[in-house]
Formats: structure tokens, C-alpha cells, sequence
């Protein structure tokens, strides 16, 4: 792999990991029209790496209200002898409907990756995702129906710290789905959340700390022991940093601009861009048959 290759790469990464476009449908679509090879397994992780370094820094402050509330937690809990006692603290509570909404996500995923069988650079995988582009575009237009966060629509609105336990998991049922390459992580959760009635600012912040152990367990699941067995040599570890840098740059940025996008009421944009690459794509394979 060259320098240029892992700039491209974790750029790729770190915007497409957080934009509601799908990572995952954009690799299924540069392996079949571009003949994009998959990128080194460990490379791949330290990518991961990369845009967990970004979602925990730009959140770094609600990060640390969660290990901050569940050591509280626990602490109550040790002295008053009630586990109930953990969740009193928001960290706690907040920490515990990630975790509640990490279950379906991770069975979910499970489910998609034992049946779902996509041969990567095969035209009947470029064409499921194309559908899932479109169908994730629609989706996202959807949003511009939905609850608009100003000060005179807020009443009754939930914000982050009131999130119902059933509301969480269904935000992780949503989150779950967007295993299927095409649909978006951020996008699903985040319109789901609105539909929901959950504020649009805090809607884009639960969706982006229920990512967090989702890309740990993407980390856990990708992470093969042999590519790391044999010894690397510094420059290869130099321009895999390079890759790593590039996309939590990069996830920082698309997180920031995300949010002002969600905040503004302006999320359905990326829907033209999802209809243009799944119509087009689509019209490609079509003319190539």
C-alpha cells in the first residue's frame, strides 16, 4: 500500500462511517464498478481505529459523564447494597441505553452476517445495494416531515436524558439494520429518533454514543491475530498512520458538519445523493447486462 492509498482510504473511511451515504455500500460499489480491492485486514481496523478516535473526541464531554456516572453508580450501589442505585446518576442511565441498545444491534448483525451472503464484486451485490442507496435516500428525506428542533416545537419533545428504555431499543433495531450494505448507520438511528419525538440535536448525539460499541464490536469482529503475527515494518506502520489520521480527521469533520445539517433540518439533502448513485448505478448495470 502507498502513502496515497491510505489518505485516500481513511478519508474515504472517516466520511462515509459517519454521513448517512453507508461505508459499507460504498465498498461493495468500488469493488464491482471501481475494482477497488479490500484493504489489509489490520489496516482495516486501524481505520476503525481512526473514526472511534473521532466520535469519542467530539463527544468527549458526554464520554466522560458516562465513566463519571457508572463509577457513581456503582459506588451507590457498593454502599447502599441496591443495584437500582446505579442508574440514578444521568451518566449511568445514559451509559445503560447504550448498552440496551447495542443488544438488538448486535443480534441483528449477527443475523445479516450468517444469511445475508453477498459475493463482493459481483454485479447481484453492486445491484442490492444500489436498491438499499435508494431505499436509504428515502429514508432520509423522510426527516424533512419531522419535529423540527427551534423554540417553538421543543414542547414535548424528549432530549437525551429522558430517552425511554423502548426507545432505545428501537433506535438499536435501527442501528442493527444498517449492517445491510447501503442503508446508514447514522441515517437510520437519527431519522428513527425523530420519528420518535426526540429533539433533532439530540437525536444526531444518541445515534453517534450508540456508535461507540457498535465500531468496538466491528473492531472485536474484524481483528484477525495472524495479520498481526508476523513482524510489520516501520514504514508500513507509517503509512498505516497516515490512514489512521486521515479518517479520525476527517469523522470529526463529517460529525460536525452532520450535526450542524441535523440541527438546521437540512438532513434529507443527502437523499439526492443516495438516489443519484443507486439510480445510477443501477442504470449501469442495466446497460451492462
Amino acid at each position: 500500500m502507498t502513502l496515497l492509498e491510505s489518505l485516500l482510504l481513511g478519508i474515504v473511511q472517516g466520511a462515509t462511517e459517519f454521513l448517512p451515504i453507508s461505508s459499507s455500500g460504498h465498498l461493495v460499489l468500488g469493488q464491482y464498478l471501481l475494482e477497488l480491492r479490500e484493504p489489509d485486514p489490520l489496516f482495516d481496523v486501524l481505520l476503525h481505529v481512526g473514526t472511534l478516535l473521532a466520535v469519542v473526541g467530539f463527544y468527549r464531554e458526554d464520554v466522560v459523564e458516562v465513566i463519571e456516572g457508572v463509577r457513581e453508580g456503582l459506588s451507590r450501589a457498593l454502599e447502599y447494597g441496591s443495584f437500582e442505585r446505579i442508574v440514578e446518576t444521568e451518566g449511568a442511565r445514559l451509559a445503560a441505553l447504550i448498552v440496551l441498545a447495542s443488544m438488538p444491534t448486535a443480534l441483528l448483525g449477527l443475523l445479516v452476517e450468517l444469511f445475508l451472503e453477498l459475493e463482493r464484486g459481483e454485479a447481484s451485490a453492486a445491484r442490492f445495494v444500489c436498491i438499499t442507496l435508494i431505499l436509504n435516500g428515502a429514508v432520509l428525506f423522510s426527516s424533512r416531515y419531522l419535529a423540527r428542533d427551534d423554540e417553538d416545537s421543543r414542547s414535548g419533545l424528549l432530549t437525551l436524558w429522558n430517552i425511554t428504555p423502548t426507545i432505545a431499543l428501537v433506535l438499536g433495531t435501527a442501528q442493527g439494520l444498517a449492517v445491510l450494505p447501503g442503508l446508514s448507520r447514522s441515517g437510520l438511528t437519527i431519522v428513527s429518533a425523530l420519528a420518535l419525538g426526540v429533539w433533532r440535536s439530540e437525536a444526531a448525539r444518541f445515534s453517534f454514543l450508540m456508535s461507540i460499541p457498535a465500531i468496538l464490536g466491528a473492531l472485536v469482529l474484524r481483528f484477525e491475530p495472524e495479520a498481526v503475527s508476523g513482524a510489520i515494518p516501520a514504514s508500513t506502520w507509517g503509512i498505516f498512520g497516515v490512514g489512521v489520521l486521515a479518517a479520525a480527521f476527517v469523522g470529526y469533520v463529517s460529525i460536525l458538519y452532520l450535526v450542524r445539517l441535523v440541527r438546521r433540518a437540512q438532513f434529507h439533502h443527502f437523499s439526492w445523493y443516495c438516489w443519484a448513485l443507486g439510480g445510477g448505478g443501477l442504470l449501469y448495470l442495466g446497460l451492462m447486462v
